[in-house]
């Protein structure tokens, strides 16, 4: 899998607020509030109403960590959306801990998954999972997903932790 072999960190995914601030491919000057899906050491998934090109650059401003950067677009994501584009971005300097969370290391044969941390609407308990397309799927499609509560033992569905910057 191509992925796999480019992968350079980790990916988690998280919503983080974000501000963005670019051209888009009319050539018009835009900002935006948006909020990213995933996001890595060296990029994000993000989540727009503007279309873009690739190889872009566009800023990006944190609203967590109040940390700008520059980011290149590097290519638009499948979606069934009509009213939101997404896109694969790439941060030209990372090391600026723009995100302000702990990525955790790439280890082999993990590349095809991202990290995340679900909440239980039950409970608040959270929960540490690698997912996979299909949870991820469900993530965008429903904005959760559903499952049993080890602690309260509750059905419902579980929404990705809010972002904590350490």
């Amino acid at each position: 899998m191509k992925d796999s072999q480019t992968r350079r960190s980790c990916r988690v995914a998280m919503t983080v607020p974000i501000r963005v601030f670019g051209i888009d491919y009319r050539g018009i000057d835009f900002t935006e509030e948006a909020y990213t899906l995933s996001v890595n050491l060296h990029g994000a998934k993000i989540k727009l109403t503007h279309q873009l090109l690739p190889d872009s650059e566009i800023r990006l401003l944190s609203h967590p960590t109040g940390r700008d950067s520059v980011f290149r677009v590097v290519s638009k994501l499948q979606s069934h959306e009509l009213k939101f584009t997404y896109w694969g971005v790439e941060n030209l300097d990372p090391q600026n801990d723009f995100w302000g969370v702990e990525i955790p290391i790439l280890l082999p044969g993990e590349s095809a998954y991202v990290h995340v941390t679900m909440v239980c609407p039950g409970c608040s308990a959270r929960e540490f999972l690698k997912a996979d397309d299909a949870l991820l799927a469900s993530l965008q499609e429903k904005g959760g997903v559903a499952r049993t509560c080890k602690f309260c033992r509750n059905p419902g569905l579980w929404k990705l932790a809010p972002s904590r910057p350490v």
